[in-house]
């Protein structure tokens, strides 16, 4: 049987479901519950001479539908106190983002009520949902 790859997805806050559009970017993925690093070439006359880790931030970009049952303004309020589950549709593999914090500044787009909504943290747990 072939592995189920990661498509569609849920995302929840703080245990409430966003009604996430197609194109949602969990980044900053890298070793399981560790500040993500990406490695760094550093040079020389003879070529690499080896790596430096720059830290790189837990990050979710997601364009959420904006209704009257959800509080931009709630969602807005999360500062260091939110919990973000991004995972596969129906179960499977998930990343969970743990103190996060919203960074604000939303624009609303007429007509289907977009609005493009991003959390920071530290780091990502990858958990089987």
């Amino acid at each position: 049987m072939a592995a189920k790859i990661t498509g569609r997805v849920e995302i929840l806050l703080n245990g409430t479901t966003l009604l996430n559009k197609a194109g949602a970017v969990a980044s900053g993925i890298g070793i399981s519950g560790e500040q993500a690093v990406e490695k760094k070439s550093v040079f020389g006359d003879s070529g690499i001479h080896g790596f430096v880790d720059e830290n790189v931030e837990a990050r979710l970009e997601v364009t959420i539908t904006d209704r009257d049952d959800i509080s931009l303004s709630d969602i807005a309020k999360v500062d260091g106190d939110g919990t973000i589950i991004f995972r596969s549709q129906g179960g499977g593999k998930g990343y969970i983002l743990d103190q996060a914090t919203c960074v604000r500044n939303f624009s609303l787009t007429a007509g289907e009520g977009e609005t493009t909504v991003a959390f920071v943290g530290n780091f990502w747990t990858e958990s089987a949902t």
